[in-house]
Parts: C-alpha cells; structure tokens; sequence
C-alpha cells in the first residue's frame, strides 16, 4: 500500500463489509481542535433531476432506506428540446419531470407519494423547496435555471456554464417558470453559490454530493450542466464554513468503465429509476447508455486506503480533506485526539501519505504537506510539485524517500522522486507497452450489457429486456414497475390504476402548467440524438486513477489499473523505472490495493470486473500466481479499494457508515489498528488483541 504502515495478508477468511459517508462538524477550541458529534445529513447538488438517481444511486438509496436527513438540490429545470421538435409544452415537461423524481424518492424511502411546497429565500430570490409528508426530513429544492441544451434562453445555451465561469456576476440567466410565478428570477453567479450556501446551512449536511468537476476527456463527453454544476457546488461547500465531506461521482463515462453493482444493487437502482422515467416521454427507449449506468458507480477521485502514516515520533496519524482542506486525528500516550486543520484550499479528497507527508491534488496541480506539532498547535508546511491530472500515490523507495506516482494528460504515468536534500527531480513519464501489442491489445469501452455467463457465487448480469425487475413495495407500487431498458415501444393504453401519460392541469409537483400546454401522447416524443462512437484507447494511455504501489530496501514495485487489465513496473538506478508487463490473470474492476506478505512479496488485492468477488494475486520472484479464491476479510466499498483487515475474525460493524474504506496500520510497537471515518464527523478505531481478533470501535471525542 502506498506510504502506508506495514500490514499482512495472513489468514483472510470472514467478511467484513461497511457502506457510506462522512461528515465533520467545524472545529470547536484552538488547542484540541476538535468537533463534537452532529446528526449525519446528506445533500446532493445536481444539475437535472436524474442525475442523482443515475450517477450517485445506491448510495443515494441506501441513506433514504436507513431513514438519514436526505435533500436534493436541482440546478436546471432540465427543459432540454422540449416543444421544439414536438408539440410538448416546456413547462409541462419541467413540472413532469419532478413529479417522477417524486415518485422515486417516494419509493427509496419506502412511504407514500405526496409532498408539501414551501419557499425558502436567499438573498433577492426564492427557493422552491418540496418536503415528502410522510418523511419530512427527505426535501428536494429546485432553482430552475435553463438546461444548457437550450437555445431558446435569452444568454444562449450552456447558461448553468455561462454563469459558472462568470466569477464577477456580469451576466444572468431567467430561470424557466411560468412568467407570474414566485420563483420567476434573473440568476448571476453569485446568486447561485448564495442559494446553495442557504440551503446548506438550513439542512446542515455532513456530506455534500455532487457530479464530475473535471471529466476525462479520454472517454464518453459530458454534459456542461455536470461540470458547471458540480463547480458550484464546491465554491459553496468552501463558502459555507463548515467542514464537510464532498463526494464527487463520474456521469456519463461511467459507460466506459466496467460493471461494479452486484445483482440487488443494480436491480434496486433498475426499479427505482423506472419510477422517475415513467413520467419522462424524452428517455428514448433505445437508448443503451441509460441501461449502462444503471449498472455502475464510480467516485470521480477513489480516496483510496493511504490516508494514515507514522508521525516523526511513530505515532500514527490519520488524514482527510473535508470542505478542500486538510485535516488530521493524531496518536497520543493515552489514545487519540484531533481534528485539527492544517489548512489548504481546493484540495480533491484523494490523498497520499508517505515519509510524514501528505500529497494531494488541488486543481490540475500536485501539492505536499508536510505537519508539524508546534506551540501546542498542528501547522502545515505546503510546497507544490507541478501540473498532474490524476490522484497521487506516493511511496518510499530504497533511500527512504518516497517516490510520488500520478496519472498524467496522456493516459500514461509520470513519476517523481524525492532525493536526500528533501527537493525533487523533475516529472518524468514512465514507457509503458509497446504502441504496436497495445494497439493489438486495445480495448473498446466495455459494454453497457454485461456477459450473461456469470460463475457461480458470483452476481448474475442485471435484468434483460424482457425481463421485468421486482416490484417496488413501496405504497407508490400503484405506479407502473417499467422493464429494465431499452424500453417497449409506448401504448397509448394507460396502465391499470394509472392516467394516460399526459401532462396534468396541475402537476403533483406544485408547478403550474404553462397555458400553452397541448397534451401529446408520449409515442410522439422524438428520440434522443444517437450516442456517439467511442474512442478506443490504448492500455498504455488508459490507466485509471486508483494505482498503488509497495517499496521499501528491495525498490518500488507500481501497479497501474486500466479497464482491462494492471501494468507493472519495477525500480531501476534512482528514479528510473522499467515496464514489467501486465500482470498475468488479473482483471480489475476499479482501484486496486498493493501490499506486500509476511515474506515480502508483493500482493494485489482487487475487484475482479463485472462481479464483486474480491480476489488476490502474489508475486514470487518474477513469478505471478494465478489469482486465489474471492478473499472475504476486507473491507469494501463500492468504487473503492478493498482493504485486507488482517485478521481471521474481522471488526465488528461499525456504529455507522464510514466514507471511503476502513484501513489497517500498525504502530512504532507493533500494535495494529483499523481506522475509519464516520458520518457523525468521529475518527473510529479498534485495536488487534493479542488472539488476532478486534475490539469494539471507539470514536475520538
């Protein structure tokens, strides 16, 4: 594991599985620093009301099924091409679809469809705000800007984009509403960012999702309303004042990556979508790109398992970026203290730590911390390290100085090394395969239908066309349950103890119908544009963010995860290192954990793509062994690496949900330990008796 203390593999065998997110009240004293524990509460910011079903679903669900406090926020009124090439109202079409959104959140939460409207004001312009009545800690709030495909608007399309880039609020945008209605306003930049600062401190969330702030422009293209969107939403997580855990997720590319949900979770997701689209007539019903990322999650910046180190007196120290800055929980004689901030600003929430250091990436650019304990007080010297595209993954080398490994603009690897004096060499890109076997080799993104052939234990591939998913139980079941996509052909026969789909007079969303409204019958509804063929990348510029390596006296060894397979390299003279191939039988399905056994050799621990079998491969010599049966003691996480706990009998269940994976690291004594963070804002850990089994998890306070 990169820069992480000393851990085995030895005697895996019972499962250990946590599921969730964080969040940190704000520091409370100078010395100490530390937070009290706050209720845990979610709030996704999004630019169309799919998007958090499709890009951020189950872990959307999954909060809304354990009853936390769970607000939505919609950026556009997601218009799109409405009454251009149809007789469709635009208006109609907004108010339909919210009242689909309803009905999913309705059904992820398990209570009837009926929700509540009230205004919330934010400087000179009100906020829409829908509360569900049987669960009213569960709100959906919607500013109702143009959707950026738009032409109509009066700034011309791309108006979220057009107001995001205007820092100086020159410029607005009319939301799109009915011309008398409350709601009906001129938006500049700063009205935006205000409005989402008010609703963060209404609903005071502990974790803040939203959508890709920086797509990779290797794969499928995204949306401008996704990156404009999810910008906003980190200047107003830094604006808002508190320290909170902000969790970026990939959109569209998703398609280009494998399928990482198992069968409950996919089918879930299936059901709950087909609530929303059934009051949707532009989803076009041969569009695969909507079946693929029912089928996937994947977090824009993986945090990884390299957030903890050994301080300069061996103690250990844990790390997490909340709001863009750097914070940390530290060892002490008696136990454990913190958060403490060590400042920073912009910071991704994929960290690495290694030699006392912590790496980071803040905008296009790679930055190191390194902490100092003075004055009773922690401090931070930060130092920068040049433009880099990818997360970090630092690691000590032969010398004891860490190596710093990034994904760079090509797709490939650039590397560089710290030497005695503490400065760097400069970035050098790592030769990867050869162009002409990568070129034999390369593969297409993988398709948004899985395999049907699935071994057994494994999840079976998702729902097929003609197969309907399990019904929600909810007491919106009176809708109907549609077909996994593509979907049937629409019939001009309603559903029994449904309406024709037909706009309404008065939409269950609270948004009056335009008095242009006409009534068309969904099958006139003309198709989404056809998806774009897309590129195909070679492996060697088609590594994926989630690398790791293991170093030490025998030299670093580094694992690149591409979408089909994981490249190797190994440490030659100083900071050269030579390509090694990619490593026999191993196909992972996202970011990947390198550690090393008790004899030294070097160990992967992955996902194996298109299941959720957790498997492992070993390095003897030169010599790779096939990969080993599905491994059980690890922690996992969606999207995330899997973590070994290193121990036959794992850790008991957390007391909630923790952000990103759980880690395991050993002490200046010996002691091992797991970490995790917690949504109520608490650094919790157990320790490793002496029979090898863990305690109970203890929280820092």
């Amino acid at each position: 594991m990169a820069g992480s203390p000393a851990r085995t593999i030895a005697g895996l065998a019972a499962a250990a599985t946590c599921v969730g997110l964080l969040g940190i009240a704000g520091p409370a004293g100078a010395g100490q620093q530390r937070t009290l524990p706050v209720r845990a509460g979610f709030v996704q910011v999004v630019a169309h009301p799919d998007d958090d079903l499709l890009f951020m679903s189950p872990d959307l669900t999954n909060d809304l099924r354990r009853g936390e406090s769970v607000t939505t926020v919609v950026l556009t009124a997601a218009e799109g091409h409405a009454g251009m090439n149809d007789t469709h109202d635009a208006l109609a079409y907004v108010a339909q679809r919210r009242q689909g959104l309803h009905a999913a959140y309705a059904a992820m939460a398990g209570v009837a469809d009926g929700w509540s409207v009230e205004t919330v004001r934010s400087g000179r312009v009100n906020i829409e705000v829908h509360t569900l009545t049987a669960r009213p800690n569960v709100h959906l709030a919607f500013l109702s800007l143009p959707d950026g495909r738009d032409p109509r608007v009066h700034i011309g399309r791309r108006a979220v984009a057009q107001l995001e880039a205007d820092r100086g609020s020159t410029k607005c945008a009319s939301t799109v509403t009915p011309p008398l209605s409350p709601y009906a306003h001129c938006y500049t930049h700063a009205d935006v960012v205000r409005a989402l600062v008010t609703l963060f401190q209404r609903y005071r969330p502990t974790v803040v999702r939203t959508q890709d702030p920086s797509p990779d422009r290797r794969y499928t293209a995204d949306h401008t309303d996704h990156k404009a969107t999810a910008q906003f939403a980190t200047e107003a997580v830094a604006a808002y004042g508190r320290p909170v855990a902000q969790v970026d997720y990939r959109d569209y590319n998703l398609s280009d990556t494998p399928v990482n949900l198992g069968r409950a979770a996919s089918t879930a997701k299936q059901r709950f979508f087909a609530d929303y689209r059934a009051d949707d007539y532009r989803i076009n019903p041969e569009a695969k790109n909507f079946a693929s990322w029912q089928l996937r999650m994947r977090y824009r910046w993986p945090r990884g398992a390299s957030w903890t180190t050994r301080a300069d007196d061996g103690r250990l120290q844990a790390f997490a970026v909340l709001s863009g800055r750097l914070y940390t929980w530290w060892q002490t004689p008696t136990g454990w203290s913190g958060p403490a901030s060590l400042g920073g600003s912009g910071l991704a929430p994929s960290i690495a730590t290694a030699d006392g250091q912590v790496f980071a990436r803040r905008g296009g650019q790679i930055v190191v911390a390194r902490p100092r304990f003075t004055g009773g007080r922690w401090t931070a010297t930060w130092t920068g390290l040049g433009a880099a595209t990818g997360t970090p993954v630092a690691v000590p080398g032969r010398t004891g100085r860490p190596a710093l490994f990034v994904r760079n603009a090509k797709g490939g690897v650039s590397v560089r090394c710290q030497v005695t004096d503490g400065s760097w060499t400069s970035w050098q890109e790592l030769r990867g395969p050869a162009a002409g076997t990568a070129r034999r080799r390369a593969a297409a993104p993988s398709s948004p239908t899985p395999r049907r052939t699935v071994r057994r234990g494994s999840p079976s591939a998702p729902t097929t066309p003609s197969t309907t998913p399990t019904p929600s139980a909810s007491p919106s079941a009176r809708r109907p349950i549609l077909p996994s996509l593509p979907l049937p052909r629409a019939s001009t026969t309603p559903a029994p103890g449904r309406t024709p789909a037909t706009p309404r007079t008065t939409p269950r969303s609270g948004v009056p119908a335009s008095p242009r409204h006409t009534a068309v019958p969904r099958k006139t509804a003309a198709a989404a544009p056809a998806r774009k063929r897309p590129r195909v990348v070679l492996p060697g510029r088609d590594v994926q963010d989630g690398m790791d390596a293991v170093g030490g006296s025998a030299g670093i060894e580094l694992f690149a995860p591409t979408r089909t397979q994981v490249l190797q390299w190994r440490q030659g003279r100083g900071c050269t290192f030579v390509y090694a191939g990619a490593v026999p039988g191993v196909r992972p399905g996202g970011p990947i954990t390198a550690t090393r056994d008790a004899d030294g050799n070097p160990t992967l621990v992955y996902e194996e793509a298109g299941t959720t079998s957790i498997r492992q491969a070993k390095e003897t010599g030169r010599t790779w062994s096939g990969p080993a049966t599905p491994l059980r003691a690890v922690f996992h996480e969606t999207g995330e690496v899997p973590v070994p706990t290193g121990s036959r009998v794992p850790p008991p269940a957390l007391p909630l949900p923790p952000i990103g994976v759980p880690m395991v690291a050993t002490d200046r004594t010996g002691q091992v330990y797991a970490l995790a963070l917690a949504e109520d804002g608490l650094l919790y850990v157990t320790s490793r008796g002496p029979a090898g089994i863990y305690g109970p998890w203890r929280p820092v306070a």
